[in-house]
């Protein structure tokens, strides 16, 4: 081996350890208020290094970070760590980062009860309306009854157990985290989703949780019913007082969405989730039991989903073909047996920290054959017998309609958490050429056997006329010539 080879090879496999696990790439930009201390959540800056990302950090009114330069992204993530910020540069206001979305930028958004006006509008874009609108910073998620006992005030972290997770969110949490720890959930606000169908309410309030002051409560349930009457009795004095409790369900704390392009952004209520205060530390629940928070394993579950390490698929092949064909065609014939096929495939990463693709296996893939309207519509079944490295094929078999005209072969797969797949392939149904009828039909075997049997009949008749004419006329000069 030459020197120069034994010098890179450790340099390379370097670089293959830092490899980004993500499937769209590894650069992100992190837009950090000036009144954040970034050495207080060096943990999770330090997380995201190690699964290989490569961080660039701006403020809020540096002009040169731009998003999208010459049509094509500077980055391919954004975390917006700047609740407070109330002015940004041209390069990071609402409207170019929106642009930025809709040209494949994934982005989190933490934000906290010192979030401005216009911050709240941006989040307004995506169906997110804040229950403390108009109110005071001070106006916080509190839960007197669940909270870390180190806590000396109530507002400073509330303790969420798994249970709080909303249901189907799909790929976006691992079991571990829905097993694990509490979820210490500090100084955060709370909101709550519209009608949007591609939002995800990930993490929701508990019932005993509100939004008050920033005040230090006893357990005692009866105080705190007084509390929140309080707030209820003393409408007008100011704009926070307008607002209504909401707990539960509808007070959710964390969030994603998903565009039809599989773009994912993310919306977290609290900040200080992610400091090192609360990065796997140990806490005592109300119980006295010592466990580990489950912030870590949160907030890595959520930023690999957003920056789509997780939850990815995608269509490695798709096509369609006649019976005794491998081919696809452009024209089909009504009562053509048409196979379509569809290679399916998984984001993961591997033992090593690389990013790989796998088979998708699930049981709930249909195939539409439309034209305006769906004419055939039958399930997609595993294919076990096709041999795919880094998938898995499915098939479905159906006979062509006798209906002429342009079909599509449509698969739509939309799923909370997992990418948006939709595959959609163009084939015509014709009618039969002249000479492509079949020579006997079925149905007309009674008339093919009449005509063939009069005319047996016919010809049986005319022989046996023909035959006794002959000896009639034999006989008669017989007897003539006596």
């Amino acid at each position: 081996m030459r020197p120069t080879s034994l010098l890179l090879a450790p340099i390379l496999s370097l670089i293959a350890l830092v490899t980004a696990r993500s499937s769209t790439g590894d650069r992100v930009l992190v837009v950090l208020d000036s009144n954040v201390k970034k050495n207080e959540y060096s943990q999770f800056w330090e997380s995201l290094e190690t699964r290989g990302y490569e961080l660039t950090f701006k403020q809020p009114k540096d002009k040169d970070a731009e998003l999208v330069k010459y049509g094509e992204l500077n980055y391919d993530h954004l975390v917006m760590f700047a609740p407070g910020a109330k002015s940004f540069s041209p390069s990071l206001s609402p409207k170019s980062i929106l642009h930025a979305q809709f040209a494949g930028l994934n982005t989190i958004y933490f934000i906290s009860p010192e979030l401005t006006e216009s911050s709240k509008e941006l989040l307004r874009e995506y169906d997110l309306e804040f229950i403390d609108a108009g109110s005071s910073s001070s106006d916080i998620l509190i839960d007197s009854f669940n909270h870390p006992l180190e806590s000396s005030s109530s507002t400073v972290a509330l303790s969420v157990t798994s249970s709080l997770v909303q249901d189907n969110v799909g790929e976006i949490l691992s079991p571990s985290t829905l097993t694990g720890g509490p979820i210490i959930y500090p100084n955060g606000i709370v909101y709550q989703t519209g009608e949007n169908p591609y939002l995800i309410d990930i993490l929701h309030a508990s019932k005993t949780s509100y939004i008050g002051q920033d005040k230090l409560l006893s357990s005692d349930e009866n105080q705190v019913e007084q509390a929140v009457s309080y707030k209820n009795n003393h409408k007008g004095s100011s704009s926070s007082s307008k607002d209504a409790i909401v707990n539960g369900k509808k007070a959710i704390l964390v969030s994603a969405l998903q565009t039809r392009d599989n773009v994912r952004i993310g919306f977290v209520g609290s900040t200080e989730m992610l400091k090192d205060t609360w990065w796997n530390k140990e806490i005592k629940t109300n119980d006295g039991k010592s466990v580990k928070t489950g912030n870590a394993g949160f907030i890595s579950d959520l930023s690999k989903w957003v920056f789509q390490e997780t939850g990815v698929v995608k269509i490695i092949d798709s096509t369609h073909y006649r019976k005794g064909e491998t081919e696809p065609r452009e024209l089909y014939t009504k009562k053509d047996e048409v196979t379509h096929s569809l290679t399916l495939a998984k984001h993961y990463t591997t033992a090593n920290g690389t990013s790989a693709w796998g088979p998708f296996e699930v049981d709930d893939l249909q195939l539409d054959f439309t034209m305006l309207d769906p004419h055939i519509r039958t399930a997609l079944k595993q294919d076990k017998s096709a041999s795919v490295a880094q998938g898995t094929t499915y098939k479905a078999k159906f006979i062509a309609p006798d209906r002429h005209g342009v079909f599509k072969f449509v698969v739509e797969y939309w799923r909370p958490g997992w990418s948006y797949i939709r595959s959609s392939e163009k084939a015509s149904v014709v009618p039969l050429r002249h000479d492509e009828y079949p020579r006997f039909i079925t149905g007309a075997w009674p008339y093919y056997i009449a005509a063939c049997s009069t005319s047996i009949t016919f010809l049986a008749f005319c022989a046996l006329w023909v035959s006794l004419g002959e000896g009639d006329k034999d006989r008669k000069g017989k007897k003539k010539a006596e």
